[in-house]
């Protein structure tokens, strides 16, 4: 399954309650001399429509990040998409305000065929602990209400990215084949032994793409209960001869290069020896190589946390390339450090969030407000040609002078 556009009704914190996101490519794509194409993987069967293999977000502090970021997961969770993320805090991991009722919209690949899937969703209340569609902090959760599931009926190679970026053009060219709810002469109404079947946390986007993968989610400061390879140890500490997982005993076998003998310790004792710089970058690489296998997403908070800029920027590559990205993998980042988008060589695939007056978040592509690849992703961020994308002068200055009275008076 692969996800092509994502759209969240109901999401408070946005500008109209709308958070939107396009996972295809809406720019031109180029070859290279040699007629490779990075950056971005070709659906198969006769499409002309590539994913995009790398999407950053960026936005001033309490701008919607994190909650983007949540939102994609949560969608992914219930469509069965194979992902990751890595998350901060359990404070961090939560969907944001939501509505009591809110909608998802998605247009998604699957099988040589185009679909779009509605979902209405509610708040429930949840004391007795059934099983329900959750958000992973594991405090709310929420039910079908009702849902729309269309399929395109043009032929893979008339479905443009013009079409799966737009949900009603994309409705128009579309037949309805499934609904959640409805009459019982209704052939495309679920009968009661599906509803049954599904119950209220499962929407009907499974009969579609099936229960394929569990989807994985990790805190910081985590080491993979794995033997870590040699080569990714030692990018992020060279002076780490190996770290190997002891699985009968539940240990690591820790030998540093300057040492004589190894160390025998628990995982807990050896997250307290390492950096948490090489911690977390062995980690990111290791989902890293799991999204790369099964060509999956993988969705990272704050991505230069603990991490030299140029290792960030090696990760990024990893899924930028078809070398090391054969199976059209995706990596969806937000970060605090516009630097980091220079290394991404398109622009449509960076998300500027900025706020208004009223504090509310507005979703902006970078390629709809700057036209010219040339421009520095980050000297564009950094002055702030994208309104509202750096934190207001006066308050910065207000703060600076607070801080300047207590100091001196």
């Amino acid at each position: 399954m692969r996800l092509l556009k994502v759209r969240v009704d109901g999401v408070e914190l946005f500008r109209n309650q709308r958070l939107e996101i396009d996972f295809v490519a809406t720019d031109r794509v180029p070859k290279d001399e040699e007629g490779n194409i990075a950056d971005v993987t070709k659906l198969p069967k006769g499409s002309s429509l590539y994913t995009q293999n790398v999407m950053g977000i960026v936005g001033v502090n309490a701008s919607g990040k994190t909650t983007a970021l949540n939102v994609v997961r949560f969608v992914l969770g219930y469509m069965s998409g194979t992902y990751a993320i890595r998350r901060f805090a359990t404070s961090s991991d939560r969907l944001g305000k939501l509505g009591d009722t809110f909608s998802v919209a998605c247009v998604f690949y699957e099988e040589g065929k185009f679909y779009l899937i509605e979902s209405r969703l509610r708040r429930v209340d949840d004391d007795l602990g059934s099983s329900r569609l959750r958000d992973a902090s594991m405090t709310e959760a929420y039910v079908f209400d009702d849902e729309w599931l269309w399929s395109c009926s043009l032929p893979p190679i008339r479905v443009t990215r013009g079409l799966v970026t737009d949900i009603e053009a994309f409705k128009r060219a579309s037949e309805l084949v499934l609904v959640r709810n409805g009459s019982p002469d209704d052939e495309r109404a679920l009968d009661q032994r599906r509803r049954t079947f599904l119950g209220d946390s499962m929407s009907i986007v499974s009969i579609v793409t099936g229960r394929k993968s569990i989807p994985l989610e990790f805190p910081d400061r985590a080491l993979p209960l794995i033997s870590m390879p040699t080569p990714v140890l030692q990018a992020f500490d060279p002076s780490i001869e190996y770290l190997n997982w002891n699985v009968e005993n539940q240990v690591f076998h820790l030998k540093f290069k300057n040492e004589a003998g190894e160390r025998v310790v628990s995982d807990s004792v050896a997250a307290s020896i390492l950096s948490n710089g090489t911690i977390l970058g062995a980690e990111l690489v290791d989902r890293a190589i799991s999204a790369l296998k099964s060509g999956g997403y993988l969705i990272v908070d704050e991505i230069e946390t603990g991490l030299n800029r140029s290792l960030v920027g090696t990760v990024i590559g990893l899924f930028a390339s078809p070398v090391t990205n054969p199976h059209g993998a995706t990596l969806l980042f937000s970060t605090h450090y516009s630097e980091l988008l220079d290394a991404l060589q398109r622009k449509d695939n960076v998300y500027v969030l900025v706020r208004d007056n009223a504090f509310k978040t507005e979703v902006v592509k970078y390629s709809d407000r700057i036209e010219r690849i040339e421009n520095k992703k980050s000297d564009v961020i950094i002055n702030n040609v994208i309104k509202g994308s750096m934190p207001k002068y006066p308050d910065v200055q207000a703060m600076r002078n607070y801080v300047c009275e207590h100091v001196n008076g």
